[in-house]
């Protein structure tokens, strides 16, 4: 199949979001994961109320599976309201591509952000739109994540992180220190819905072949607004455990896409002047939280490659990583350099140690149980007389 031609297909997108009156965009990058589209991100979109009111662009990334490019051609033939965009075939490494690809071709008043193996939940971004409407100070309006890993959900809200943001009125006043007093926390685009035309003058892309990029745009749009809106309420599901995701393929070639990430996050952050607030605030912790964590799935042959790539990582930051005050123990650990930690660098190992506690506590609990109940089922056997002890 052949490549799409940009100014073919924006000239489709425009005439799409403005013959069917469209007015929210839902950008969906997919690349060999048509099976997912099919039976999970576009049913949660069809089967909504507002379906016809919403643009989804489906942006294949060059998917070498026939299959996931018949998938997003069939969609998009079948719906008026379907605009689908191929780039060459082989891909480019990440998302990005097509979520950049995707914002150029939004028109409606509305975007968000859906991958094919996650799930819009009750008409959630339906709401989001709405308060936005509602309020047309904010730029963007927030609504919690649930993530779904092994059928375990869980979910995950704003509020806690974000609402210390509050003003009187209840909106989220983002002034220039709001990255540092929420502590540069992040949270999915998927949970996001932004005025497309302000989203588009802030010219912010995702950064192409990194791993995280979501997360640094978040930061780039949150740094950017002046208000956005809280809802307390989950409005899509995130499914952790998906074959073949970038977060679950843990091996040399994703560190290489997260030092991608890195090197961009650290010049945008000097840029704005937030590079200081980021390393007293987010660094050690999301170091330790996320890439040591990481770094402990590697496999033993591929284990020197990704310590390398990790210590690029900190050099992005830091001159030196050895001559760092470091405060966490496993930080400490990996680059050698023995210290006392702080206590806000022990809560992590704190916590998975009690975890690790309540799960053996859990398991003698469970074994005690199970003895005593045999002794019973024992006695009682003995008392009836169906078990004679031996003389």
């Amino acid at each position: 199949m052949r490549a799409s031609d940009l100014r073919t297909v924006t000239a489709e997108a425009r005439d799409a979001a403005r013959n069917h009156r469209l007015r929210l965009a839902v950008i969906i990058p997919v690349f060999n994961n048509g099976e997912l589209l099919r039976t999970r991100a576009f049913p949660s979109l069809v089967n909504s109320a507002y379906f016809a009111q919403m643009h989804i662009l489906l942006i294949d990334d060059g998917s070498t599976y026939t299959a996931t490019r018949e998938a997003v051609t069939e969609l998009a033939v079948a719906h008026p309201n379907v605009t689908a965009f191929f780039h060459p075939e082989g891909g480019s490494g990440s998302a990005s591509r097509p979520r950049n690809t995707g914002l150029e071709l939004a028109f409606t008043d509305y975007l968000t952000y859906l991958d094919p193996d996650d799930e819009m939940l009750d008409d959630g971004y339906w709401k989001l739109v709405e308060d936005l409407e509602a309020e047309p100070r904010a730029q963007f309006a927030l609504g919690d994540e649930i993530t779904d890993r092994n059928g375990q959900q869980r979910l995950l809200p704003n509020r806690p992180h974000y609402g210390k943001l509050a003003d009187a009125e209840g909106l989220i006043r983002l002034s220039k220190n709001a990255l540092r007093r929420t502590g540069f926390r992040p949270t999915s685009i998927e949970a996001m819905v932004v005025r497309t035309q302000w989203l588009k003058e802030q010219k912010l892309q995702q950064v192409e072949g990194a791993a995280g990029q979501d997360t640094l745009f978040f930061l780039q749009v949150l740094q950017a607004a002046d208000v956005c809106l809280l809802r307390d309420e989950p409005v899509y599901i995130y499914y952790a455990d998906v074959a073949g995701s970038m977060v679950n393929a843990v091996g040399p070639g994703y560190f290489h896409k997260c030092l991608t990430l890195e090197k961009a996050q650290v010049k945008w952050l000097q840029q704005e002047g937030l590079l200081q607030d980021y390393l007293e605030t987010r660094f050690e912790k999301f170091f330790v939280t996320w890439y040591l964590r990481q770094f402990s799935r590697v496999q033993p042959e591929h284990r020197q490659e990704v310590r390398s790539l990790l210590w690029e990582i900190a050099c992005c930051y830091l001159s030196d990583p050895r001559a760092h005050r470091w405060q966490y123990p496993q930080s400490m650990w990996f680059f050698r350099k023995p210290g006392l930690p702080s206590l806000e660098g022990l809560r992590p190992w704190a916590a998975q140690a009690k975890l690790r506690g309540s799960a053996a506590a859990g398991q003698a609990r469970q074994l005690t149980e199970g003895a005593l109940t045999r002794a019973e089922r024992l006695a009682s056997r003995i008392r009836s007389g169906g078990d004679q002890p031996e003389r």
